[in-house]
């Protein structure tokens, strides 16, 4: 059984969704947009939500909502709805589904064939529109998308004559997903643990080149009181060990103030990924004192590509993050890079190693190095950058052969599965 759920009494009339994460649940459960439908929904009193992942629970609500946070996971799409019995083509079933998440924003054609509508928004601006428009036509499914295409952020195929993206101006407005169920006993493989996600903006403010995020409604801060009652209010509910920094980089101006909070009430924390450039000695100080043993940062490559493709840091600031690491004794760095990016040519690649084999050689933690496809997304500036993966394997072996020299091992991921992404990422109609 999962803690904290929302007790909702079923009555007659009562309206019924399930909001739905195609793929296992030891990641599914700590997806803030699953936790915002499933919190906005059952916070209205005539509805329930249910969440259902891939490996447990089973959709059986009339209007179903998908969040696709990985293209690979439209492959769940036709098995999920067969085992509930449900037609994936949309013409003749009774059951009005829709998507939602990353993928959808970033390319709302790919599932145009299956959906009945799409929603390229924040959930808590565009989802309350479609539910009030769902109980006042729900016995007629034409009539209930017509009303929902004249919704911001909303895409109803065939109805709406263009895709356009609707955004919180103020986070602070929304209500915050404060009931986060978790398994009783958390299994092992749960990639968090006993946490609770506390996040404290939308949206990142640097404009690499590579990355979708800058693309989303710019960036949106909540306020430090706004912080500090979530954070309250989160934890005497849930019932958590640990707070997880939910954010693409944690720019929030009273950073440390937030820190330093969560010190202050003897709570662990964890920041997931790193700006070196915005990180000084006592930001990291702050994060050893909160228990965090890891640091993760992503350097992707070598210091004159790197600023090509508007990631502006250079390698000193890289190399100052991890005496100060050092300094400050952490257990670990993970160091992230990527391969198949356009212009990097053999030079690149030295300099890339060269700069691995020097951070290595600094880091007095132990030092992991991962090294992935570089895979271009719609929406980018590099989004036209085809994916080659006989180029990709030629580059990870001529990595291999330099580092290897010094002994340093690195993981990459499968190409294959990467150029899969790609391929799903553009595609401008899957078909099952």
């Amino acid at each position: 059984m999962d803690v904290p759920l929302i007790q909702k009494h079923w009555k007659k009339g009562i309206n019924e969704l399930d909001i739905v994460y195609p793929n296992k649940k030891f990641g599914g459960a700590y997806n803030l947009g699953v936790l915002i439908i499933y919190n906005l929904v059952n916070s209205l009193p005539n509805w329930i939500c249910n969440r259902v992942f891939l490996d447990e629970g089973k959709i059986s609500a009339n209007l179903i909502g998908f969040t696709f946070q990985y293209e690979p996971d439209y492959y769940a799409l036709p098995k999920m709805l067969s085992k509930a019995g449900i037609q994936l083509e949309k013409e003749n079933r009774k059951q009005i589904i829709f998507a939602g998440g990353p993928c959808v924003n970033a390319n709302p054609s790919a599932l145009s064939k299956y959906m009945d509508f799409l929603v390229i928004a924040d959930a808590e601006l565009a989802m309350p529109k479609v539910l009030a428009a769902y109980e006042a036509n729900k016995e007629n499914k034409k009539a209930f998308l017509n009303e929902i295409a004249k919704t911001d952020g909303v895409f109803v195929p065939g109805i709406s004559e263009k895709t356009e993206c609707a955004y919180l101006a103020s986070l602070d407005d929304a209500p915050y997903p404060l009931y986060q169920p978790l398994p009783e006993n958390i299994p092992k493989d749960y990639v968090f643990g006993n946490a609770f996600l506390l996040e404290v903006e939308r949206g990142c403010p640097f404009s690499c080149k590579f990355c979708p995020m800058p693309l989303r409604g710019g960036v949106r801060r909540r306020s430090l009181e706004s912080i500090k009652k979530i954070i309250d209010e989160g934890l005497k509910l849930n019932r958590r060990e640990k707070v997880i920094m939910y954010t693409a980089s944690f720019t929030h101006p009273q950073r440390k103030e937030i820190l330093k909070y969560l010190i202050s009430k003897g709570v662990e924390f964890s920041v997931p990924s790193i700006k070196v450039e915005l990180a000084d000695k006592e930001f990291l100080e702050l994060i050893k004192k909160g228990g965090q043993k890891t640091l993760t940062i992503a350097p992707e490559c070598n210091e004159e590509l790197r600023l090509k493709i508007g990631k502006n840091v250079k390698d000193e600031a890289y190399f100052r993050f991890i005496e100060m690491a050092n300094e400050i004794g952490f257990e670990t760095i993970k160091m992230y890079f990527m391969i198949g990016i356009p212009g990097q040519d053999e030079k690149a690649l030295e300099e890339m190693a060269s700069f691995i084999i020097k951070a290595k050689k600094m880091c007095k933690a132990e030092c992991y190095i991962s090294i992935n496809p570089f895979v271009p997304k719609p929406g980018t500036m590099l989004e036209s950058h085809e994916f080659d993966e006989k180029q990709i394997k030629k580059q990870a072996k001529y990595l291999q052969q330099i580092l290897g020299k010094d002994k340093i091992r690195f993981k990459v991921q499968g190409t294959r599965q990467a150029k899969e992404e790609w391929v799903l990422a553009h595609t401008k109609e899957v078909s099952f």
